[in-house]
């Protein structure tokens, strides 16, 4: 017989609110995942259709001119062009019959696809976070203390424990059985 203890850990059951926190996140990454190629696919298209000015104000030397190449660096153009730039995209996501909002009541051309459902993700983590504090022992004021790659790491473990509880939307029923 060993000397060696063995804890016994007590099922973990989760609440409604922690596995509906899980299904929002997973959808929400899926979405994200789905637009994504789509969207920076139509923004590199749009980035070699012409030459996108830096502004001359951020400009890394003054007189030689710079071009933009990728889309993150489209807030360097200036207004003018950037207008342009945007009216492109929204044309692009029209012809890719993506919808920018999630709410029906916003105006459809206000919104990149692609940075709504960036956000949606990054809010459901935090919600995700915030429904397995108690779970993870942790406050809400430790919470906004973690650094990017904590956050991440909370969010995995969560989602670790709750993915046998979510939804399964191919399954009859639309529900999963719980994972023991």
């Amino acid at each position: 017989m060993s000397n060696a203890t063995t804890l016994a850990t007590a099922p973990f059951t989760p609440t409604p609110e922690m596995i509906s926190a899980a299904e929002s996140l997973l959808l929400a990454i899926a979405y994200e995942r789905t637009v994504r190629p789509i969207v920076e696919g139509y923004e590199r298209k749009i980035l070699a259709e012409r030459k996108w000015e830096v502004k001359s104000e951020m400009q890394k030397e003054p007189g030689v001119m710079e071009y933009i190449t990728a889309s993150n660096l489209t807030w360097l153009m200036s207004g003018e062009d950037f207008e342009s730039y945007r009216k492109r995209c929204n044309e692009e996501r029209v012809a890719a019959k993506l919808d920018s909002a999630v709410d029906d009541s916003l105006p459809q051309d206000d919104y990149c696809p692609l940075l709504v459902a960036v956000d949606i993700t990054r809010k459901m983590k935090i919600t995700l976070c915030e429904v397995m504090a108690s779970v993870a022992k942790i406050s809400s004021d430790d919470m906004m203390m973690l650094s990017t790659e904590e956050t991440e790491r909370l969010v995995e473990m969560s989602l670790n424990l709750l993915v046998g509880f979510v939804a399964n939307p191919l399954a009859e029923g639309g529900r999963s059985k719980p994972t023991t």
